[in-house]
């Protein structure tokens, strides 16, 4: 088996080394240079955390009505340019931030008492716009997740993050487009067109969470929620320059979702969480989205973090078979953020090699079908749960330019046909792995590791030459274990930089404060356009 996959493995990197020039010199021409090309960000309310907003406004100092108006306005200004939202609701919004300030005036004018779901403890987001992910479910929204067969699908209920959010005061504006299915990071499907990076608009913005990760970077949004099973948080908040947080799974209800996931995966996989341009958004949103009830299944969250008394660990290579090797600028950067920490905290931060890594992408889709020998579970998703797709006969159909399913879907029904009968070895072999990390990890441990070996490709190149590079982010999904996606400035290109960081299962806390201090000793996010507010 080890030689069939190294031997695969040569002739993945042997074809990428043959297309690299000619795919490059190809999307020049086509798309040639779109950078810098979003409009200035004018509004000094676009540059401010959502905790500082909601702040504001209860204070008095803003009201939520011109909060929401600017981060209408500023949608209207970027939609054009990044194709970043599917459905909106800005009359509604408005409206709710009007009812919203009247309230709060009335209060401070001692002509009523603030109402009981409205307080700092219940309510700590009251006035603050968002973004939710097209795939969530929001009444009225549609929730096709890209799906031909589910473009006329309108929701009648709410998933319970979403309500959750709405219940601590935020306002929904709108939901934001996505890969097909949500089991790719390209934002492209048949339905709503592709979505452009806000740094250059020739480049990807992930997926599946990419609308989401996009309209924050954009300032579109303060913050938005997204969901991840394999990188679909993290990835997004990478190529926008992002903070994105996968959570220790069951932390944060995964209801109303399309596609609908097994318990399998609710139990290892699968994340919903917060997506922010500031690292103080992160834990006060994670509190909100999980709800009383399930945070309290993360010990200790609300007790500060003494940085200096962790142990630390990186990984500076995922050296697995099928993946890419992380690019020099990359590499930098997360060296930068191992020596600030070693220099800062007088600690030494330990290099790992973890055998168990070299076989990443097999443990991934092995814990993905529970060890089966194969799977048609997303075939049945891109037929809305009626029926299969044939992959073998809708590939014939999209060299024929009649499907309206993307090439990575069709490419996914095809691989998950095929009985593969190593699944059950590696199935077993994920959860030792995860025996082997946790037990590394413990409860003061962090790990370091690359988010995606290289800045946010050009549209379409993920297909051709990145196609099993989401497992920098996948593995932790195998593995079960709390990961923040930290921006760390821009490159070269002036795309963004950025890292993870891991804590052990339970303990979120750990990589929320090691994100704050990288935001601190890096500078964070950097807007994708100029800003001249005035």
């Amino acid at each position: 088996m080890a030689k069939s996959i190294q031997f695969l493995s040569f002739l993945v990197w042997l074809i990428r080394c043959f297309l690299y020039p000619w795919v490059y010199l190809g999307f020049r021409l086509i798309y040639g240079n779109q950078k810098f090309r979003l409009p200035p960000i004018t509004n000094q309310l676009l540059l401010q955390p959502a905790t500082v907003i909601a702040k504001r406004i209860r204070t008095r100092e803003i009201t939520a009505y011109n909060v929401v108006r600017a981060y209408i306005d500023r949608i209207h200004a970027i939609q054009p340019y990044l194709n970043v939202y599917v459905d909106e609701r800005f009359s509604p919004a408005i409206a709710e931030a009007q009812e919203i300030d009247r309230v709060l005036d009335s209060v401070l004018r001692g002509q009523r008492s603030l109402p009981d779901g409205w307080t700092e403890e219940r309510a700590p987001f009251l006035g603050v716009p968002f973004a939710i992910k097209e795939s969530m479910e929001f009444v009225g929204f549609h929730n096709s997740t890209g799906i031909v067969a589910r473009k006329d699908y309108i929701c009648t209920r709410t998933a319970t993050s979403v309500e959750n959010m709405l219940k601590a005061g935020g306002i929904l504006l709108c939901n934001t487009n996505v890969s097909e299915g949500c089991m790719w990071f390209e934002s492209r499907n048949s339905l709503y067109g592709t979505t452009n990076n806000p740094y250059d608009l020739t480049r990807i913005v992930g997926g599946s969470s990419g609308g989401a990760g996009c309209i924050v970077s954009a300032a579109g949004v303060p913050f938005a929620i997204g969901a991840d099973i394999g990188g679909s948080i993290r990835l997004p908040s990478f190529m926008n320059g992002i903070f994105g947080h996968k959570t220790t799974p069951n932390i944060v209800p995964n209801d109303g979702q399309y596609p609908p996931h097994k318990e399998f995966h609710q139990k290892y996989l699968l994340s919903t969480g917060p997506m922010c341009r500031y690292a103080c958004d992160l834990q006060p949103m994670l509190k909100v989205l999980a709800g009383s009830q399930n945070i309290e299944r993360l010990l200790h969250i609300d007790i500060p973090v003494n940085l200096s008394k962790l142990r630390y660990f990186y990984i500076d290579e995922l050296d697995a078979y099928f993946v890419n090797k992380v690019e020099h600028d990359q590499k930098a950067a997360h060296r930068r953020v191992v020596e600030h920490f070693e220099n800062k905290f007088k600690i030494h931060v330990t290099r790992l090699r973890l055998t168990r890594l070299r076989h990443a992408v097999s443990l991934w889709s092995a814990m993905m079908v529970d060890g089966q020998l194969s799977s048609r579970d997303f075939s049945l998703t891109l037929c809305d749960r009626t029926s299969y797709l044939n992959g073998y006969h809708e590939l014939l159909r999209k060299f024929l330019f009649r499907s309206t399913h993307t090439l990575p879907a069709i490419g996914l029904a095809i691989l998950e046909a095929i009985p593969n009968k190593h699944n059950k070895h590696f199935h077993k072999l994920a959860h030792k792995f995860f025996d082997e990390v946790q037990s590394l990890l413990g409860d003061d441990g962090v790990l370091f590791l690359p988010t995606f070996p290289v800045s946010a490709p050009v549209h379409a190149w993920p297909a051709v030459l990145n196609t099993f590079d989401y497992i920098y982010c996948g593995i932790i999904n195998a593995l079960g274990l709390p990961s923040t996606q930290c921006p760390l400035g821009l490159d070269r290109q002036h795309l963004p930089l950025g890292i993870q960081c891991i804590g052990g299962r339970g303990r979120d806390q750990l990589p929320l404060a090691v994100a704050q201090e990288i935001e601190q000793a890096m500078g964070g996010w950097v807007p994708p356009s100029l800003t001249s507010v005035v």
